[in-house]
């Protein structure tokens, strides 16, 4: 505690250089907690992934699919259930209030248990004219259950030539960690008997379950089996999907290596700052020295003053990285596909961990040159 005020006199010697360095700590550690949160989301999703699943869409996804692909693929062999799904994107109200329904038919339900509950998908089942959807989006469009509204849809005309899609909520379920994201879910039969004539026939998604075994095999033969068709497919198991991120990207990949381009360039500047401090100082290191202070001291002095705006910093940067974490469900656009980051305990410990590596990392080269000072020649410079 009697350092005190010598540490206190270090970083008010250059204010607006402590500050710097604070903000961009902080701005770098808000960065690194994103990241790194983001990173934790995609592995507990590739963790809940079922290996059992085969999601298949259009190659270019331009047009959709034909319905009669969806029954091509529920008679291979080895395939034991099939459904079918589309997309209505749209807005509500405001272009800018994005929204959009997923019309399942009857069987989705049962191959995706864990993302619309079964006591949903029967509320859907029993009314085709009404939705259901999840806290996230309820929260989002201000809706409660029996609430009626109108979603916009410019691409997707209706029979009767309107392009306004007016729908009821019969139910609102809790936001489901695996699908994260605001979802509503409707019924595909009330979607297809709602579009013109042609557009009867299309789809935006076949999925199907088959034995964990043979699902990358039955993924492959399926596209085998279109590649040569007007509609060729890219089925994949949900395995994969999840473990590559979004879409050919490895987002794990991506998100550890901006995190750690951050920590690399706040590492710079610190260092900078740190070695610069030490140079403008060696003359009062030397004078510390002839009072008896040991190299073990000043080299304590120096990491306290390193430390104290690289910790405050990282704590500052988590916490807001984590507010940020919350905000984002609300300001991401529906479709994107990416989840929010999960803030969990082990990205503070990351956090924690970096930071102190990144104090230690600074502080090398200014501890080694404090060390091999020439008490003699530092004084003699203001002699």
């Amino acid at each position: 505690m009697k350092y005190l005020p010598l540490i206190w006199a270090a970083l008010r010697r250059k204010p607006i250089r402590t500050g710097v360095t604070f903000l961009s700590v902080t701005v770098a550690f808000t960065l690194f907690g994103l990241m790194i949160g983001l990173n934790a989301t995609l592995d507990y999703m590739q963790r809940k992934a079922h290996a059992d699943r085969i999601w298949t869409l259009a190659r270019f996804e331009t047009t959709g699919l034909p319905l009669s692909i969806a029954h091509q693929i529920g008679r291979l062999p080895g395939i034991k259930k099939y459904s079918v799904m589309t997309y209505l994107n749209g807005y509500v109200g405001d272009p800018k209030n994005r929204t959009g329904v997923l019309f399942i038919d009857d069987e989705y339900g049962n191959i995706f248990p864990d993302q619309v509950p079964p006591e949903q998908a029967d509320l859907i089942r029993h009314d085709r004219s009404a939705v259901v959807m999840n806290r996230a989006e309820a929260q989002i469009l201000h809706k409660k259950v029996g609430d009626r509204f109108t979603i916009i849809s410019p691409q997707a005309n209706r029979a009767d030539g309107s392009k306004n899609w007016p729908l009821r909520i019969a139910g609102i379920f809790e936001d489901i960690p695996q699908f994260p994201g605001p979802i509503i879910v409707g019924n595909y039969l009330f979607y297809k008997d709602s579009v013109p004539l042609a557009e009867q026939g299309k789809i935006n998604e076949v999925d199907s379950l088959a034995d964990p075994e043979q699902s990358p095999a039955l993924a492959e033969r399926i596209d085998k089996l279109f590649a040569n068709s007007g509609n060729p497919t890219r089925s994949q198991t949900e395995t994969q999907i999840f473990s590559q991120g979004f879409g050919d990207i490895n987002a794990g990949m991506l998100t550890r290596k901006i995190a750690l381009i951050g920590l690399l360039m706040i590492l710079l500047l610190t260092a900078n700052v740190v070695a610069r401090s030490v140079r403008e100082r060696l003359t009062e290191f030397a004078t510390l020295k002839t009072m008896g202070f040991s190299d073990t001291r000043l080299l304590a002095l120096i990491v306290a003053e390193t430390a104290i705006p690289c910790l405050l910093g990282a704590f500052c940067g988590i916490i807001l990285a984590r507010w940020l974490a919350l905000q984002l469900p609300s300001v991401m656009p529906p479709g994107t596909g990416i989840p929010p980051p999960t803030m969990s305990l082990a990205v503070f410990f990351w956090a924690g961990l970096c930071a102190c590596g990144l104090i230690l990392a600074s502080t090398i080269l200014p501890i080694l040159r404090l060390s091999r000072l020439d008490i003699a020649a530092a004084l003699s410079r203001y002699a």
